[in-house]
């Protein structure tokens, strides 16, 4: 089970995975959390493709890659999602009743120990539903479906939904819905602080330190109530280098064990070496460009929007942010999720340079324009493919390729025209 020199290679474009495992490369699902019982005195580091800006996301609505990965190392949620079946299975909650569409009562476990040494109790479930995931993220995804919470008793909390669906309890599978307490939290110095020295949760690991620009470093948590899933290392080291090259070659030279997120499209450049291990993992998510509609912005006008779509080749951007072992996505949602559907046909994300031209020209920009797009080293040779496609019906396209929690910045501040962003 130990990992030695792993590559781990994202396919991060809006393509599923659809083809045969390579001879070369092992290829998985994402989110495939086998059982461990074992426990050693071995230790892991781990290259991260960026240094996140906090570790507990839902106090500063960071959705970064690199916090989430951290984050879900310190805390549980109350489910766990089976991913080979999608079944919704008990976690830090033991049990839970639907006591009519919108309120859901969970039961706790009794032998849940938090980071503090105190128990898991519902005043900590209701803590993190009204003060942080409603009271810190009502625009987003971790509050806006909910209401609040109300403490029953001691081992019984009811969380009330604003909405009846089918998916809420498997959204309450996302690391954001880890649990914390208040006292943890204001042990650690209130939200701010403890966003930077989270001794908090009751997860597999507990924070040791965070050396800014160098590493996180992590220790198994001893106390972790399920021994079905023991941390296998005894500690985790995550190295934060943001060169995809530089990441491979601290594998090679046996600096780093793992580095994690590595551009599909160098897969043939680690797969063959018999110094490494490459694992190609399928995302399970689509990606999708996303137009800026605000004001100012030519991509508010539908018939530049239209025009964009006719333009872009879905299947050479697969082929490259696949690197051949994806095709382009025609619904929604991956092919693998119990919601999926066939959005388009092949024939309508066919390429049309003529029609782009013409939407463009009515429109009223038959002379071309400029627009800018963000993104990060694994994305950025998806986007010169776009730029390429868009040059061709009279749009220059400008790349900003940033770090990170730049890029969920400027994201959400809408410093963009066009971006590609995965569900």
């Amino acid at each position: 089970m130990k990992l030695k020199k792993v590559m781990a290679l994202g396919m991060t474009c809006a393509m599923m995975l659809s083809m045969a495992a390579p001879t070369y490369a092992e290829v998985v699902d994402a989110n495939v959390d086998p059982a461990n019982t074992e426990k050693t005195d071995e230790a892991i580091t781990i290259a991260l493709a960026s240094e996140p800006s906090t570790l507990l996301p839902p106090f500063t609505v960071a959705t970064e890659n690199e916090a989430q990965i951290v984050y879900g190392a310190l805390v549980d949620t109350l489910v766990v999602e089976d991913k080979s079946t999608g079944e919704i299975l008990p976690n830090l909650a033991a049990s839970w009743e639907w006591t009519d569409d919108t309120h859901c009562k969970f039961t706790l476990r009794d032998d849940i120990v938090m980071s503090d040494g105190s128990p898991l109790v519902a005043d900590d479930v209701a803590y993190c539903v009204n003060d942080i995931w409603v009271g810190m993220n009502a625009s987003n995804d971790t509050g806006r479906f909910m209401i609040g919470a109300e403490v029953n008793d001691e081992q019984n909390v009811t969380i009330e939904y604003n909405i009846a669906a089918p998916d809420l309890l498997s959204m309450m599978t996302w690391t954001n819905f880890g649990i914390v307490s208040k006292e943890e939290i204001e042990a650690a110095g209130g939200p701010e602080a403890a966003a930077k020295n989270p001794t908090v949760g009751c997860g597999k690991y507990k924070f040791v330190e965070w050396k800014n620009g160098e590493y996180i470093t992590l220790e198994r948590n001893e106390e972790y109530w399920n021994p079905d899933y023991a941390g296998y290392f005894k500690t985790i080291t995550f190295k934060f280098i943001n060169d995809p090259s530089s990441r491979e070659a601290n594998v090679e030279s046996g600096d780093v064990d793992v580095a994690y997120d590595m551009p599909v499209i160098q897969a043939s450049t680690f797969a063959e070496s018999e110094n490494v291990k490459t694992v190609i993992y399928d995302y399970g998510q689509v990606a999708h460009v996303w137009y800026n509609m605000t004001e100012g912005h030519a991509t508010a006008d539908v018939r530049v929007r239209q025009a964009i779509d006719k333009a872009l080749d879905f299947d050479n951007l697969a082929v490259v942010g696949t690197a051949g072992y994806g095709a382009p996505a025609l619904g929604y949602v991956t092919t693998k999720s119990q919601y999926h559907c066939d959005t388009y046909t092949a024939e309508e994300r066919a390429v049309d340079i003529e029609g782009a031209k013409a939407l463009l020209e009515e429109a009223g920009y038959g002379d071309g324009l400029s627009m800018t797009t963000l993104g990060m080293q694994d994305t950025e040779i998806l986007y010169t493919v776009m730029k390429e496609n868009l040059r061709q019906i009279g749009i220059d396209l400008t790349i900003n390729t940033v770090d990170t929690p730049t890029f969920v910045q400027d994201a959400n501040g809408g410093n963009y025209d066009i971006i590609m962003v995965g569900e």
